[in-house]
């Protein structure tokens, strides 16, 4: 397994019937996913930058904002997408955290 790696994950045929029959939409959730991941990166190192001795972080600051705000534009794409396939999931939340995982 650690020497193929990703390869593993073809040898499951639900995944692998997944990955043939729809990949422009698994593209399209990696890339969103990714770009998450890098904001909530941004995000944690910018809090320690605006954070004081006492471990209060300053959330006036605009480039805090524009990462929020940026991390629910994103979420709220991953709604969307995913309602318009038929998903019953309306939660955002839930899918910020299943995204995540």
């Amino acid at each position: 397994m650690i020497n193929e790696g990703p390869r593993m994950i073809l040898r499951l045929p639900k995944i692998r019937q997944a990955l043939i029959a729809h990949p422009e939409s698994f593209r399209w959730y990696i890339m969103r996913r990714m770009e998450l991941e890098l904001l909530m990166l941004i995000n944690n190192n910018r809090m320690i930058l605006c954070g004081d001795e006492s471990g209060e972080v300053d959330e006036t600051d605009a480039i805090l904002q524009a990462l929020f705000r940026r991390m629910n534009e994103v979420i709220k794409e991953v709604c969307v997408r995913m309602r318009m396939e038929g998903s019953r999931v309306i939660n955002a939340d839930a899918i910020s955290d299943r995204i995540m995982m």
